[in-house]
């Protein structure tokens, strides 16, 4: 593969990080860097990265140039959930993964202690602009796993609070359907479930009893039913999506219909 449009795009923002994380922690990528493209120049970047880190050769191709020390990298673009062709983004985000410092890109060492200070994170569309969202490191037992970055975390369980405070079951429910589509990666998953004790010890501090003196059950209970059963293994999932757009020329042809080319 050399031509930028038959690179493979990633069937969602789960498969990235799964692929993200089978590329640190098996494979020996640990420098990294995340960087936006304006949308139009997308082609254009895969290219000349290619030029430079042969981001899109075979694989037996890319160990042979791994173990000989030669600038190699992996590409890894923003899945298709999140750029729509028809109304993506003004930016695409990517990350660069490599066993070794990429000359001149200013690479960051994976840190996989529990509490980096710089850690590996990738971004999400969050309030008009891509924000760092989940951090890869090492969990309290020594496994690489993906955490929802600590400012967002934070968030999501003030909000949840508040609403179980007031009562509003209406926006509770809401929210935590939505904590519900997370990546549920083991990191994620723990913090998940904190945010639902803190939400259940508070609602049933508050409103669990009704007047009449009877126990019901909190309006939100379905919902957190509905959540993933167990947390996600990269293991075996599947990363490229069967229908179109499956690569970026599928994905830039669509755009162009779409008028945004």
């Amino acid at each position: 593969m050399t031509d930028p449009e038959d690179y493979p795009l990633l069937r969602g923002q789960t498969a990235l990080l799964a692929q993200a994380l089978r590329l640190v922690s098996r494979d020996g990528y640990t420098w990294w860097q995340v960087q936006t493209v304006p949308v139009e120049k997308i082609l254009a970047a895969v290219k000349k990265l290619d030029e430079k880190y042969a981001v899109l050769i075979a694989p037996k191709a890319r160990a042979i140039r791994k173990e000989a020390r030669l600038p190699v990298a992996h590409l890894l673009l923003a899945p298709v959930s999140v750029m729509p062709p028809e109304n993506p983004p003004p930016t695409w985000p990517l990350m660069l993964l490599a066993p070794h410092p990429l000359p001149g890109e200013g690479m960051r060492r994976v840190e996989a202690s529990p509490e980096p200070q710089r850690p590996l994170y990738w971004v999400a569309w969050r309030e008009g602009e891509w924000k760092p969202t989940y951090v890869l490191r090492k969990d309290q037992r020594g496994r690489w796993t993906w955490f929802l970055e600590p400012s967002f975390h934070r968030a999501l369980l003030e909000e949840a609070l508040a609403y179980a405070a007031e009562g509003d079951w209406r926006a509770l429910v809401g929210h935590m359907k939505a904590l519900g589509n997370l990546p549920m990666f083991s990191g994620v998953w723990s913090q998940v479930q904190e945010i639902r004790r803190r939400v259940q010890k508070l609602w049933g501090d508050r409103h669990l009893r009704d007047p009449s003196g009877q126990w019901k059950a909190p309006p939100w209970r379905k919902a957190v039913e509905e959540w993933p059963k167990a947390p996600l293994s990269p293991i075996g999932m599947r990363l490229y999506p069967e229908e179109p757009p499956r690569t970026l020329g599928e994905w830039w042809e669509a755009h162009r219909k779409g008028g945004g080319g």
